[in-house]
């Protein structure tokens, strides 16, 4: 019975592979049109709100962009071609996730060049400090005299005066 328990699971084994890979495999079932009406709805944004898809808007509008949806692909037009049909007449503004690289790219670029800029700033704003620290230093070694002018002492002083006048 041992001998039997080695070559019985690997052929189990071997069993449950062959039907993963072929339910992987299979190819999936076609859309319904009523699917795809849906799909597509749910990719074009209402005219009338504000970042909602057509899917989710209650809006008349949404209605009936929604029902020309259904109407177009009865028509035999594809999903593509629906979607190219609102994006003709509305722009591309009526797709919610928009098709230009550009529009992927410029956020990414912008947070990269803030991220440098901070870095050039903070940079910068180290070395100030290394090189004010060695004066401050020499001014405190020289003591406190050196750090005030004569000028400003004399201000400070015919100011005090005005005011005790």
């Amino acid at each position: 019975m041992r001998r039997l328990a080695v070559p019985i699971a690997a052929g189990a084994l071997l069993a449950l592979i062959a039907l993963m890979v072929l339910a992987f495999m299979r190819p999936a079932p076609a859309p319904t049109r009523a699917e795809q009406a849906a799909a597509i709805a749910a990719d074009l944004k209402c005219p009338d709100c504000q970042s909602l898809s057509v899917a989710q808007s209650t809006t008349e509008a949404s209605a009936a962009i929604r029902r020309q949806i259904g109407e177009l692909l009865a028509a035999g037009r594809s999903p593509s071609e629906v979607r190219r049909y609102f994006v003709d007449r509305y722009g591309e503004w009526i797709l919610l996730s928009p098709t230009s690289p550009l529009a992927w790219i410029v956020p990414f670029v912008a947070i990269v060049a803030g991220a440098l800029l901070l870095a050039t700033w903070l940079s910068v704003a180290r070395r100030r400090t290394r090189t004010a620290a060695p004066a401050a230093t020499r001014a405190a070694a020289d003591g406190p005299a050196s750090v005030i002018s004569e000028a400003a002492k004399r201000r400070v002083r015919d100011e005090a005066e005005a005011l005790d006048a």
